[in-house]
């Protein structure tokens, strides 16, 4: 417009086509200093738009390998993973179980559906399966073949359901623990498969009215499971065949005195003994409800292997 003296439009039209290298007709003859202008602007606009693309493309590459590398990190440390947990679902229930889980330090891989919530996942260095978790390859994914527990906590019942069955017949001995939301969805859970199933108003309602009842009992059940105010903790110790206490009584293994717990619990089978007394004899197979200090349960679970 200023050297040649055109409209806006015909000087718009001209230095599109000269920086887009288009090379359609001239809109109106060019005198010397447009010439030598459109040489200028010919170079200038071919560097721009190379600098532009270039940034486009490395912003797009950086992206996409960021994601690749993430990706195949992930599924190589899963791929390396036994006896883990599986957990089916990242909303208010799995986030809490996820918690506890990081908490204790046991390899666990979350398997979620929302794009979002498995970007705060990632972001936060765990394990995740992004996929819907009634589907076999997701599954097979989270190595739900080689898990040892599978927690199921999607939305609803009927695609918990599902994921149990799945689960089942990929793992036959997997331990399937489920939420339930609906009333009488507990059995239907225990019939696809489940081991276990908590329906979580019900047991809210049971503690609401507990600690009404009973605040001091509730109180020390709950820090001696979570371990933030006293150092005591509830355990589960499986009695190996080679443990040095297969065999013997409580009193003959000395086990409050040796460790310096309470065995709250005896389970053989299907059967539980609570308060054992100390001729009570400790077979292999069976499982100590222990409880006791922190490092005291190491060490008794270190003389039951």
């Amino acid at each position: 417009m200023s050297i040649e003296h055109q409209s806006l439009l015909d000087a718009l039209y001209m230095t599109t086509i000269t920086v887009t290298t288009v090379g359609f007709r001239e809109a109106f003859p060019l005198s010397p200093e447009g010439r030598a202008f459109t040489i200028f602007l010919a170079f200038a606009g071919i560097g721009i738009i190379l600098i532009i693309a270039s940034e486009f493309a490395r912003v797009m590459l950086q992206t996409d390998l960021r994601q690749l590398i993430g990706l195949r990190r992930d599924l190589t440390m899963i791929k390396k993973l036994s006896e883990h947990i599986v957990v089916c679902g990242h909303g208010r229930m799995g986030h809490a179980v996820v918690d506890v889980l990081r908490q204790r330090g046991v390899p666990f891989v979350v398997v979620e559906t929302d794009p979002d919530r498995c970007r705060d996942i990632e972001e936060e260095r765990l394990q995740v399966v992004r996929g819907d978790a009634t589907r076999e390859e997701v599954l097979r994914a989270a190595g739900v073949d080689r898990a040892k527990t599978l927690i199921a906590c999607l939305a609803d019942d009927a695609h918990n359901v599902y994921s149990i069955l799945l689960a089942r017949q990929l793992n036959p001995k997997i331990t399937v623990i489920a939420r339930a939301v609906e009333d009488g969805a507990e059995e239907r859970m225990r019939l696809a498969g489940a081991d276990r199933v908590l329906n979580p108003y019900r047991l809210g309602g049971m503690r609401l009215a507990f600690t009404a009842l009973k605040p001091t009992v509730t109180d020390f059940i709950e820090a001696s499971l979570s371990g933030s105010r006293m150092e005591l903790e509830l355990a589960e110790v499986v009695v190996h065949p080679s443990s040095e206490l297969a065999g013997k009584t409580l009193a003959g293994a000395e086990v409050r005195q040796r460790f310096g717990i309470i065995v709250v619990a005896l389970k053989r089978g299907d059967g539980s003994t609570f308060n054992p007394g100390p001729d009570e004899r400790i077979e292999a197979g069976d499982v100590l409800v222990a409880l006791g200090p922190l490092q005291a349960l190491e060490r008794i679970e270190q003389a039951t292997q």
